[in-house]
């Protein structure tokens, strides 16, 4: 009845008069046909969330199989942010980073200011 009310509130006046003028029968059997394509298009949308559905849940299953199944070159996203934080706390106590960075230097320009003063005239004790 609802649709029925929906339907006739569409209509504009000439529209409305015409429906009324019909036989009852052709205005019982275009309502069938609203509620028939009604239907139709309702089984329709039913059946593409149906598709949609089936489609997700086949995704789920091969995305989970292929992060349970321990490959390492297919990481999930979380997997592969944790492996960046190790590599980088990791780095954080490598201990010939500290001594490239921080140690050598220092021993570099000792060497070279005493091969320099070496080279200009000086003497060792």
């Amino acid at each position: 009845m609802a649709d029925l009310k929906k339907f006739l509130t569409q209509l504009d006046d000439e529209q409305k008069n015409i429906f009324k003028a019909m036989p009852r029968e052709d205005q019982l059997l275009s309502i069938l046909s609203i509620e028939l394509s009604n239907s139709n298009r309702l089984a329709n949308v039913e059946k593409k969330q149906i598709t949609m559905e089936t489609d997700i849940q086949n995704y789920r299953i091969k995305r989970e199989k292929r992060e349970d199944s321990g490959d390492n070159e297919i990481m999930n996203t979380t997997q592969k942010i944790l492996k960046a934080l190790a590599q980088s706390k990791a780095n954080e106590f490598n201990v010939w980073l500290w001594f490239r960075d921080k140690v050598l230097p220092g021993i570099v320009s000792l060497i070279t200011l005493g091969v320099l003063y070496l080279v200009f005239g000086g003497k060792l004790p």
